[in-house]
């Protein structure tokens, strides 16, 4: 993927600095302090549930949009103000998979349309601060991985006609598709829950019918799937579009094969309008 100079140039801005300790091997703080929690609207499509003892402690810097390549950055308040410097992580929206790039990232969140990617410094970022501004980076620091995997989106109801609505999710179906399919779902929201989409005359006929389902998973044990794409993450879970492999209407008449193939055409755009 072609690389995003602008993307590249926030990050290495945040990055040429001096005093860094990595968010994975930083001091860890109490137990009692870590296990608070305090919860944030970062702006407005997400959320992030920061350690206690991250209050008042940190300063908070975005860009002006909320498009490709934006970002919401986070610092330690002590280095910050005496050196504009102290950057913890930074949340940054991407349209494509660019992101991969970056030499220290992790994907945390997928919704609307965009990559949610968590980025980390890959250097020092206290130099020169005093020694009161490093202690309390390194506090906050120890929390940096845990509070940027905790983002969560804000929920926006969504109107409209032809929305399919779960409790966790939505998907937009095309208006060809009314009386025309057959939905087949787990009762409870759980690891390796689904909802799965047939073609409505295929399934009544065959048992078969099988457009694509969205899968539940708490890990990326979806990438020994045959044939699968990534379509969300929130709230710990990838929201994984499975397909068949197979032919899914053997046996079916020429009716159900054409209802068949006429809604098959639209599943990649369907399993691309997921929501929170």
């Amino acid at each position: 993927m072609r690389r995003n100079c602008s993307i590249l140039a926030f990050v290495i801005a945040l990055s040429i600095v001096v005093g860094y300790v990595c968010p994975q091997t930083a001091k860890t703080v109490s137990a009692g302090t870590a296990s608070k929690k305090i919860t944030i609207k970062v702006d407005s499509d997400f959320t992030l549930k920061l350690p206690a003892n991250w209050k008042n402690q940190y300063v908070k810097k975005k860009s002006k949009s909320k498009k490709h390549g934006s970002y919401v950055a986070f610092y330690a308040k002590k280095c910050y103000q005496q050196k504009k410097e102290g950057w913890l992580f930074s949340i940054m929206r991407y349209k494509d998979d660019s992101y991969t790039d970056m030499p220290s990232y992790e994907l945390v969140g997928k919704w609307r349309g965009y990559n949610y990617v968590a980025l980390f410094p890959t250097d020092v970022q206290t130099y020169g601060a005093t020694k009161a501004a490093k202690k309390q980076y390194t506090k906050l620091n120890a929390g940096s991985l845990k509070a940027a995997g905790s983002i969560q989106p804000v929920k926006k109801q969504r109107k409209g006609k032809n929305i399919y609505r779960v409790s966790d999710f939505t998907l937009k179906l095309p208006d060809s598709w009314k009386n025309n399919y057959t939905v087949k779902k787990s009762k409870k929201i759980k690891k390796g829950s689904y909802v799965a989409f047939y073609a409505k005359k295929c399934y009544k006929q065959k048992k078969e019918g099988h457009l694509f389902s969205i899968v539940r998973y708490k890990d990326d044990s979806y990438t020994d799937m045959p044939s699968y794409e990534l379509v969300g993450k929130w709230k710990g879970y990838n929201y994984v579009a499975l397909f068949p492999t197979d032919v899914q209407t053997y046996g079916a008449s020429e009716a159900a094969k054409k209802q068949y193939n006429k809604l098959n055409i639209s599943v990649e755009k369907i399993i691309h309008s997921i929501r929170p």
